[in-house]
């Protein structure tokens, strides 16, 4: 037999609330009573009910701001809401809607009304999969529900897409239990993290989205990463660590070494432009998550448009036939040189400061069109040599006797690594202008 459904009744008029109680359990449900919205709000997250009936007019807390705090909890976000209003108060109703409420029942109530609604939204609650069975987190239902209320009532808030790094290696290497552990880790971090009344929402896998309403996203991801990145090394075997990275086959068939498992985050905002519906919105954050993904290690990237259109070029390449270039450098003052130098020219970039870095983003990019990295080590040749042979590489190097080392291993282009930026910038420009007057 299945437990009778939770329903929690809020309502400061004894008499009414009494009456409202035994119906209630005459009908095979279980019943709480509370007198007020705070005691509403506390009770509700203590132990969420299947379906909250409460009163417009409370002490202390009336219900439309009880219901607002509940919306914006992600453990009662998902509960089918039922406002009691008395006749005459249509525009607290509307109020009430509009907060978040699914339905009304006007006082005095007649009982198989109240009844035949209370069973409606059980039924269509429980029709619906609200919650992912792993995390216990709103799914992917719930999910779009709430970003479609929040784009109705034109609130300001920023769309975070989560999505863990390299987790397909871990998952192999140590198995689904182990990864199950790494969501979980994931989750609690994103918990703790946000703030009160933001939104958190599973949407399967290591997929993640929050709803922020503060005004510092970036100042949110940077928490995030920080507190991930030193969390997750706990779940690595300690000689894993210590080699710094895990060794598994790519979707490809190809054997990689990938590196600790990290976070990228897309953040779309409504705070500079507006959006029509749910697809539009979250069309932006796959985007600038696969932007997150070409960059080695945890990183964010975030939305800054005023408008819908021109959109960013970096995305735009995507959809295009723009060159894959990766780029491998430790020195991020050169790094930054080499990003802007190779952006001009309209490459899709993917951004690693070591090798092993560098063979993650191959996982699912395999085939770059141009590579430049900063050569230490053999290392990088053999990366090198494992791509198509016709991928032309420009080695940064730091002395002559290295340059010497890549030119007998094939390189055709060498740059000399220094201290300036410009510099910098202008070999690679040359570089790029003779390779392409002699390609491979």
């Amino acid at each position: 037999m299945t437990a009778p459904a939770r329903i929690l009744v809020a309502e400061d008029e004894p008499d009414v609330g009494m009456l409202l109680q035994e119906m209630l359990i005459g009908e095979g449900y279980d019943v709480q009573l509370v007198t007020n919205g705070d005691q509403l709000v506390r009770r509700a997250q203590e132990q969420p009910p299947d379906l909250i009936i409460a009163d417009l007019l409370m002490p202390l807390m009336d219900g439309l701001e009880a219901i607002r705090q509940l919306r914006n909890d992600t453990r009662t976000s998902h509960l089918p809401m039922l406002i009691l209003t008395a006749v005459g108060e249509s525009s607290r109703v509307v109020e009430g809607l509009e907060t978040g409420a699914d339905d009304y029942i006007i006082k005095p109530y007649d009982r198989e009304v109240l009844l035949a609604r209370v069973r409606s939204h059980l039924r269509r609650a429980a029709q619906l999969p609200m919650r992912n069975p792993l995390t216990g987190l709103p799914g992917n239902v719930a999910i779009q529900a709430e970003i479609s209320r929040q784009l109705e009532q034109r609130s300001k808030f920023a769309l975070m897409y989560v999505d863990l790094d390299n987790f397909k290696a871990f998952n192999d290497v140590y198995g689904f239990s182990r990864g199950d552990r790494a969501i979980h880790l994931l989750a609690s971090v994103l918990q703790e993290q946000i703030d009160p009344g933001d939104f958190l929402g599973h949407i399967g896998g290591d997929d993640f989205v929050i709803l922020h309403f503060g005004a510092d996203p970036e100042a949110l991801c940077q928490r995030i990463i920080r507190v991930f990145d030193e969390r997750i090394r706990s779940l690595y075997d300690e000689a894993d660590l210590q080699r710094g990275y895990l060794v598994a086959t790519d979707r490809y068939g190809v054997p990689r070494q990938f590196g600790i498992i990290s976070l990228s985050i897309a953040v779309v905002t409504t705070y500079l432009r507006p959006f029509a519906n749910v697809d539009e919105i979250s069309r932006v954050a796959a985007d600038l998550k696969q932007a997150a993904k070409q960059v080695s290690g945890s990183s964010y990237k975030i939305d800054r448009r005023s408008d819908a259109a021109p959109t960013n070029p970096l995305i735009d390449r995507r959809s295009g036939n723009s060159p894959d270039a990766l780029i491998i450098c430790r020195n991020e003052v050169a790094r930054a040189a080499i990003v802007a130098t190779l952006n001009v020219r309209g490459y899709r970039l993917l951004i690693a400061d070591t090798e092993v870095a560098a063979q993650g983003l191959l996982a699912n990019h395999p085939h770059p069109n141009l590579v430049v990295a900063e050569v230490m080590d053999p290392a990088t040749i053999t990366l090198w040599q494992q791509l198509n042979h016709s991928t032309p590489l420009i080695a940064l190097v730091h002395d002559e006797a290295v340059a010497t080392t890549v030119r007998a291993a094939g390189v055709i282009a060498v740059v000399r690594l220094g201290n300036n930026p410009l510099d910098l910038s202008d070999q690679l420009q040359a570089a790029l202008a003779a390779l392409a007057s002699n390609p491979v």
